[in-house]
């Protein structure tokens, strides 16, 4: 088979991955570019020049996603996309070779891996350390205990991080993630990690910010403790001075000295020694051909998703320490949330209706003896002063008997939002429940029966709309609308661990119900593992990433 690539991204990165592909193409035949994209035509052009093929050329990764329809989609876009295009090619049933690192958050990455698996597509991240030619080797070593027991390791990485060719996304946590330890560091955890095979149960560290750039760190040391008790250090500094790239790995028998591109030296006592290496691919055509096999037979690639994923949760853990001034804690790969729950980025807007983004259906009814399963769809959005949801019903003619504030609206044709802003510092939730007279209920707490009813005077105005007999242009059904918005200062006052800035990660339901209609029903969005109806279950609810 040849794999039809598009490479969406074409900074200098790109370069290597097509270099592969060309490779590839003229060895076996088993690759070959079709498209390129940037959002700098000319950048593209080149890129496509250099590949000397007929690759498409395009300025919108997402249009050339659609018109090729590719095998693979290789992502070497700035960090802030790697959520977006990641989550659209696998929807578009692409495999995807994703640069790392894999996201701006663990969050982040808990949605790629979600959107990954509900497609039945493949997704390799880039953590190219492990196809180095001397990497490799000193992995051997390790291995095979020619120098004992490894007992620590201490990586260092200097190098001018500010020079001018360096975009200034780079610079910009809110897009990159972080700076030189978020970046380059990335590497050198994932280099340690591999080489010692064991996952971080700990890290403490310190960041500085004197790169005169953007708010991203511009050095870093971190001391960073594996789950098999080998202590390592990682020195990093993006300022001027020496240049220095190098891995020190320490034996019971001897050391290592680890020059990632530049060779392997060994110590069995006396002075470093060149160890001579057998030749090796390029690591880009290794990665590449690990993404094909995993692909046709399945069989887990050098590094997984979910390992890529804990990689930024020890980067998170990295930050966390430097605020607290303490050792942190990481948790493992076990760890991981369930994938099967859902899950949404919910974008920004400045649309004044709301209906930023795709609508999302309810499509789990429960509990029910009847066929019957009303339409909804919602569209959740936010801005920099609220959280703003639109559902739209499609119901001939609702129920409606309740008008008072906190009334009980379940009764009638209603639909429920269900909000948990803080759930790893805070497990009480806000329940909003309104039917189609815009009548509501919001209710605070941990659970069913840990509720406080907020009225009128316990909380600001939450504004709410709706309309009825409303027709649908294309289908001819008749359907009604709520509309919600949920200012996010009282959300923040209401739960002061929540920063409402991209990256969030929010929980929640949304739901449809009528208790007392001709025909009782329950939709949810997120699927409710009960056998009686309760929808206060938040161990259920789907994860809500503000974008």
């Amino acid at each position: 088979m040849t794999y039809r690539i598009a490479i969406a991204g074409c900074g200098g990165i790109a370069d290597r991955h097509l270099a592969a592909i060309k490779r590839m193409e003229e060895t076996n035949g088993r690759a070959r570019a079709v498209a390129v994209a940037d959002t700098a035509q000319e950048r593209a052009q080149a890129a496509a020049d250099r590949y000397g093929g007929n690759a498409a050329v395009y300025v919108d990764y997402k249009q050339m996603i659609r018109e090729t329809k590719p095998d693979i989609v290789v992502i070497a876009l700035p960090h802030f996309l790697h959520l977006e295009a990641a989550c659209f090619a696998a929807e578009a049933g692409c495999h995807v070779l994703l640069e790392k690192p894999m996201a701006l958050t663990v969050s982040e990455c808990d949605l790629i891996i979600g959107t990954v698996k509900r497609n039945r597509v493949r997704l390799l991240v880039g953590h190219t350390q492990r196809y180095i030619r001397e990497n490799l080797a000193a992995k051997r070593l390790i291995e095979e205990g020619a120098l004992g027991e490894l007992v620590m390791a201490h990586d260092v990485r200097h190098t001018d991080y500010y020079a001018n060719g360096r975009p200034d996304w780079f610079f910009r946590k809110e897009l990159s993630g972080g700076g030189i330890a978020f970046n380059l560091g990335s590497h050198s955890i994932d280099k340690i990690m591999w080489l010692a095979g064991s996952q971080a149960s700990s890290v403490a560290g310190s960041l500085s910010h004197h790169g005169g750039r953007g708010d991203a760190e511009g050095s870093m040391i971190a001391y960073l403790r594996l789950q098999n008790n080998l202590p390592a250090t990682i020195v990093q500094s993006g300022y001027k001075g020496a240049p220095a790239h190098y891995t020190e790995l320490i034996f019971t028998k001897g050391m290592l000295r680890l020059e990632t591109g530049r060779g392997l030296q060994i110590s069995r006592g006396g002075p470093y020694e060149p160890l001579e290496l057998p030749e090796s691919a390029d690591p880009f055509l290794l990665q590449l051909e690990d993404l094909m096999q995993y692909i046709e037979t399945g069989r887990p690639p050098a590094c997984t998703m979910e390992y890529s994923r804990h990689v930024i949760e020890v980067l998170e853990a990295l930050s966390r320490s430097h605020l607290s001034g303490q050792e942190e804690l990481v948790s493992g790969l076990m760890d991981l949330p369930s994938t099967d729950q859902e899950q949404i980025v919910v974008p920004k807007t400045t649309r004044p209706d709301g209906e930023a983004g795709s609508r999302t259906a309810i499509r789990h009814y429960l509990w029910m003896q009847t066929d019957y399963r009303p339409k909804v769809t919602f569209a959740l959005s936010y801005t920099e002063e609220e959280l703003r949801l639109v559902f739209r019903v499609y119901e001939e003619a609702p129920l409606i008997r309740y008008t008072r504030p906190n009334d009980p609206v379940y009764r009638d044709s209603c639909v429920e939002f269900f909000l948990q802003p803080a759930p790893a510092e805070d497990a009480r939730y806000l329940n909003f429940e309104m039917n189609a007279a815009g009548t509501l209920l919001v209710g605070l707490g941990k659970g069913r029966q840990d509720r406080l009813y907020l009225g009128p005077s316990d909380r600001p105005v939450v504004p709410v709309e709706t309309a009825a007999g409303l027709r649908d242009p294309d289908t001819g059904e008749l359907y009604w609308t709520a509309r919600l918005r949920i200012p996010l200062g009282w959300l923040s006052s209401l739960f002061p661990s929540f920063v409402p800035r991209t990256g969030a990660a929010m929980r929640g339901n949304f739901y449809k119900c009528g208790d007392e209609t001709q025909v009782p029903h329950y939709g949810c969005w997120s699927q409710v593992r009960s056998d009686v109806p309760d929808f206060h279950r938040s161990e259920d609810f789907g994860t809500l990433v503000l974008g």
